[in-house]
Parts: structure tokens; sequence; C-alpha cells
């Protein structure tokens, strides 16, 4: 999962083609519908993103009349619509100025305006007792979105895109001769009937996997989400995305070779070269585990492992199908 953060950002203006009252509000990678003569492009403003949860006050202020829960992906007059562009205000009607100070581009203004991030409920077979984390026990890189940084990746360096799988995490290790099994973020209790302890099994991780090696993969199929990949009742499968040994991930190829060897599945593999921006045409489509329903988008990284200035951490990044942010039955456990 990626932070959410509400953000004070310069925009660039548009005409919209299909609409006279309407313009396209390009911040970062994102775009958002906005009305005409609303904003000029070099103005400040705020950007909140999509699957933020905006507190009663802000509606009000806002007068977001249709607002319901969330907000989501849109298409207007033809246009994608991811989030929303609004003025800075000063204080009122009880809701803070972002900055005391004043407004300073780059500020995150999440908290200071009660924004939080949307989570879907978790299902009672995907749940389980919980226990106390392990220092040893890695949870997996928060993978940003590439519409905040769009600009990570050096032209020409050489990237791996994959596709990115409408499932659950989940993550294990081997740490002093005991098997640890997880989620995203839960360290799980052995149970047999446990969805990732399932998984588990099913990859024979107990006698697979070596003291000081830890394996995350995404399990699907049968009502893991709303994309089955073809699955039928009660199957599921797992398709490993990254490996770690002594708590550094694998670069590509190491990745590959310890993947065939130990005969666990990957994620399927679009593309590996040199980057451009135009790559980002392969979120596009439909799934390659199963061409009947549509690809949830890809996540990109370099064939060799690195940190990113820009992003602030290991260089990761995913890029959603904007199609498939679309579909209204979509669903989010993590």
């Amino acid at each position: 999962m990626s932070i959410l953060k509400a953000e004070i950002v310069r925009v660039e203006i548009e005409p919209h083609p299909n609409a006279d009252r309407l313009e396209l509000a390009k911040v970062k990678g994102w775009q958002c519908v906005v009305g005409k003569n609303q904003f000029k492009t070099g103005d400040l403003g705020i950007y909140i993103p999509v699957d933020s949860i905006l507190p009663d006050s802000l509606v009000q202020k806002l007068n977001l009349k249709n607002y319901n829960k969330r907000l989501r992906t849109i298409k207007l007059r033809g246009f994608i619509s991811q989030g929303l562009f609004i003025p800075l205000f000063p204080a009122l009607d009880g809701i803070p100025a972002p900055q005391a100070e004043g407004y300073i581009e780059g500020n995150d203004v999440t908290e200071c305006l009660g924004i939080t991030k949307y989570e879907s409920p978790i299902p009672i077979y995907m749940g389980g007792e919980q226990l106390p984390e392990h220092p040893s026990f890695i949870k997996y890189t928060d993978i940003e979105n590439f519409k905040n940084f769009p600009n990570a990746f050096q032209l020409n360096e050489e990237v791996i895109i994959t596709e990115k799988l409408h499932g659950t995490n989940m993550r294990a290790a081997k740490i002093d001769g005991k098997l640890f099994v997880g989620s995203h973020r839960c360290n799980m209790k052995l149970n047999e009937n446990n969805l990732y302890w399932k998984a588990a099994r099913l990859l024979n991780l107990e006698e697979k996997l070596k003291e000081g090696e830890q394996i995350f993969g995404e399990i699907y199929g049968y009502k893991i989400q709303e994309l089955h990949y073809g699955k039928q009742i009660n199957e599921i499968a797992i398709a490993i995305f990254d490996f770690m040994k002594d708590f550094k991930y694998l670069n590509y190829e190491d990745f590959i070779q310890v993947c065939e060897d130990r005969q666990f599945e990957i994620v399927p593999i679009i593309y590996k070269g040199s980057w451009s921006q135009d790559l980002i045409k392969f979120s596009n489509g439909n799934s390659l585990l199963c061409p009947s329903q549509i690809r949830e988008g890809i996540v990109i990284k370099p064939t060799i492992e690195k940190w990113s200035a820009e992003v602030q951490g290991r260089l990761i990044l995913k890029f959603i199908n904007d199609a498939y942010l679309l579909k209204n039955d979509r669903t989010e456990y993590h």
C-alpha cells in the first residue's frame, strides 16, 4: 500500500476538449477535472488523492454534493479525474488553515485537514489471530504510485515491469529455525484455516525456505478479491514478486534463479529493458494470467536494486490501470 498524502502543489492547466465549462488540472502525474477559470498554470492549491476520506466539515466547505465515503476515480465528459485539486483557503468553519505561517509548496496537509485513507473491511476468511511482530520479520515495501514520482526512473536504465495482481500480500520468513507467516501488515498465528498459512503449505515453505530468507508473494484466486483469475471454488494460487536474503532484496536475475530453483510461480513479466515513460502503456489491457479479466496495473523497478532520493526509499513504483480504477465493484483488502 502506498502512503496517502494531501499536499500543497503547483498546477498546470489545459483545456478540456469536450467541455466548455471545464478544464484539466495536471498535478505531478495526476489529472483532475476542474471548473473553467478556477485556476491558472502555476497556481498553488491542495491536491487530495483518490481513496481519501474527508471529514464532514471539509465536505460541506467544498460543497461535495455527491461525495460518498471516499474519493474515487471518475470520468467527466470523457476524461479521467483522480482526486480533487482545490484552492488554498484560510481557517474557516472549524477547519484550520493548512499552515499557520503560510502556504508552502510541498507541505503535507493531510492531518491538518482531517483526511484519512479508505481501507476496505477485511473478510473473516482472510483474518486470524495475530502475534506480536518479530524485528526480523520484515514488512514489505510500501509501493508508491508512479504518478507521485513520474521522474524517479532515469531514461534508459534497465527495468523490469510485472503485472500487479489483484489479491492479498503474503510474507514468510525462516527465523531461528522457525517459519513465520503473515499478511502485508500482520504476523499470523499458525492456524490451518488461515489463508496465509494455507498459502505457506501450498508452497511447502517449511522445507523450501532457508534460515535468513524471506519471501513475498500475492495470493490470488477464489474470493480473495473480485478478480478470480479463472480459479474455481476454494482454489487459490501464489505468485512470488520479491525475495530477501539477510535483509536485502535480491536483484532481478538472482530473484529469478532462486524462484526457478525452488519451483515458485512468479508474477507475470510484461517487459524487461530500457526505461522510457511511454512504457506506462503496459498498465492497460487485460491480465496475462486470465485474458478475460482486466489488468489491475503494473509494478516497475530497476533490475539492480537501488535507493531513490526522490522517493526517499527503495525504488519501486506502481501504475494502476485507469479502466480498473473506474470499476465500481473493485475491492481493496490488504
